[in-house]
């Protein structure tokens, strides 16, 4: 009965005014009253006026439930006195009913207690909710800061990759041309000038030396541009660019290759291409630095997806557990986004029982040469 008027309490709190509270209280006190009359001394409801009492003390103010205290006694007061009991003196009567009287105040105080910790904690929770909520609403809105930094940051940096590479490629050029061109041109003076003066051996001799050095001076500048900017790469794609770089790779590091390549050259985008030679070269530079390898596995295939795989695998002594913290993982981080530049994947893993591989997919449905 109990939580029956629990439930109407709550469904009428925000409907009716206090007074439907009282009224109702006090019909149930009168029909409490009504009940225990009718039942006889024998058969107490005096329990029973706690109901109404608490509900109202419940879920209106703590004064009407000592008011509804005070009409219980007296109800159940002229209950008492009416009914066919008596007592040797009516004195008893009044003390029953203050008996009664003060049990009901206690169970007022108790509930009033209740529900003020109640209402406390209402407001704690309530508190503590709105807290919350605009703490996850303020996360919320800095990983959406976060997230959008970090992608305003990774189009700077392919941005920033595409202009070094655009500026390496100009300064590739003009280092080979203008450069080597004058130097061209010193040597064939030189070569005048010792054919002039065949007579002379000391100077001869001295050209000759100065001869010599432009030769290497030429090759100097042919190497610094080659690595700058494969001409390879622009003129004949990346396939004979790879290989280019993994012969020099050989030569200057006495490592073993093997190379698995394509036997067609794909009409890749130079947007693609470059930053897949520079993964490959970041990879292979890796290796020539730590891994202490003798050998190199190098396979490029095409899968049933239309996706290009390469893989670069050495029989070196692997990678540290901790190598990605240090700073020379930054060599790594620049694959990773050059990989995510062009809407691919890298993963690099430990190889069994030793050594490391280095395998990037790029899917080319999107990534092929626009003008082919």
């Amino acid at each position: 009965m109990l939580s029956i008027l629990a439930r109407l309490g709550n469904n009428n709190k925000n409907n009716h005014p206090k007074f439907a509270y009282i009224f109702l209280a006090v019909i149930l006190v009168l029909v409490m009253g009504v009940l225990d009359f009718l039942t006889g001394y024998e058969v107490s409801f005096s329990i029973f006026y706690l109901i109404p009492i608490a509900f109202l003390v419940w879920y209106s103010h703590r004064i009407y439930g000592i008011l509804l205290a005070f009409l219980s006694m007296a109800v159940w007061l002229t209950v008492d006195y009416l009914s066919i009991r008596s007592y040797s003196s009516d004195i008893i009567y009044l003390w029953n009913a203050l008996v009664r009287l003060g049990f009901f105040m206690i169970v007022v105080y108790l509930i009033s207690v209740i529900k003020k910790a109640n209402q406390e904690l209402e407001g704690k929770v309530e508190s503590r909710t709105k807290d919350l909520t605009e703490e996850i609403h303020e996360r919320k809105k800095a990983q959406e800061e976060l997230h959008t930094t970090t992608e305003k940051l990774r189009e700077l940096t392919i941005r920033l990759q595409s202009i070094r590479e655009e500026e390496n490629s100009a300064v590739a050029r003009e280092i080979h041309d203008e450069l080597g061109q004058a130097l061209t041109a010193i040597k064939i003076d030189v070569a005048w000038l010792g054919k002039k003066y065949s007579n002379n051996s000391t100077l001869v001799e001295g050209l000759m030396n100065i001869s010599n050095t432009i030769d290497d001076t030429i090759k100097s500048v042919r190497k610094i541009s080659t690595r700058l900017r494969p001409r390879l790469l622009d003129e004949l794609g990346l396939i004979p660019a790879i290989q280019w770089q993994v012969k020099d790779f050989q030569k200057r590091t006495g490592i073993e290759c093997s190379m698995n390549l394509p036997e067609e050259e794909m009409p890749l985008d130079k947007s693609v291409s470059s930053p897949l030679f520079r993964i490959f070269q970041e990879a292979m530079t890796n290796i020539a630095r730590h891994s202490k390898a003798t050998k190199v596995d190098l396979d490029m295939t095409v899968d049933t997806n239309n996706n290009l795989n390469i893989s670069v695998k050495d029989n070196g002594i692997g990678l540290p557990g901790d190598y990605l913290n240090k700073d020379h993982s930054l060599g790594i981080i620049g694959m990773m986004e050059r990989a995510n530049s062009i809407k691919g994947s890298l993963e690099i893993k430990q190889n069994i029982p030793k050594g490391t591989e280095v395998s990037v997919k790029v899917p080319l449905n999107n990534n092929l040469n626009k003008n082919d």
